[in-house]
């Protein structure tokens, strides 16, 4: 662990070092500084150098790939555009596209509004018949509050039940 003693070497060498005043420096020997350098290099053991030529290697070869790749990007697209703009078939199957989207775009508005139209007409039909059934209903209710029923209890009951139905009628 020569690496480890150069290191502490190093720490004890800036510890006793002369401190400038208010600053938080120190004055160092600079030749002893680099002395120290050289060692800690030769110290670095061998698969510390090795790990660090494979990185350096790898970010070599990757940028090397990435440029190869917009390289190779770049002239399919070139040729992609030459090749649609000298093909007529291409350019007529695109008119067509674009003629069939419109078509399809405009039926699919028309079956939109039919089925709008649709729907509104059946829940016009539904609230007539609710409607109805809602004035049967009140119309029913009226004859039996009207109907004799023998006694104040039953005439109470009936004069309370609309006023409870009017409240539900309004929730």
């Amino acid at each position: 662990m020569e690496f480890m003693t150069l290191i502490e070497e190093m720490e004890k060498l800036i510890e006793k070092s002369p401190h400038i005043p208010l600053t938080g420096r120190v004055f160092l020997d600079g030749d002893l500084f680099l002395d120290y350098l050289d060692r800690l290099r030769t110290a670095l053991p061998e698969e510390v150098r090795q790990a660090q030529w494979i990185r350096q290697e790898k970010e070599r070869l990757l940028e090397e790939a990435r440029l190869k790749a917009q390289s190779l990007l770049a002239e399919a697209e070139k040729r992609a555009e030459m090749m649609a703009g000298e093909n007529e078939l291409v350019r007529k199957a695109r008119a067509q596209a674009t003629e069939i989207i419109a078509r399809a775009q405009h039926l699919a508005e028309e079956m939109k509004s039919g089925a709008l139209s649709y729907a509104d007409g059946l829940l016009g039909q539904l609230e007539a018949s609710l409607n109805q059934a809602l004035t049967q209903v009140r119309q029913g209710r009226q004859e039996l509050q009207a109907y004799p029923s023998g006694g104040s209890a039953g005439r109470e009951a009936a004069a309370t039940a609309p006023e409870k139905t009017e409240h539900q009628d309004r929730r």
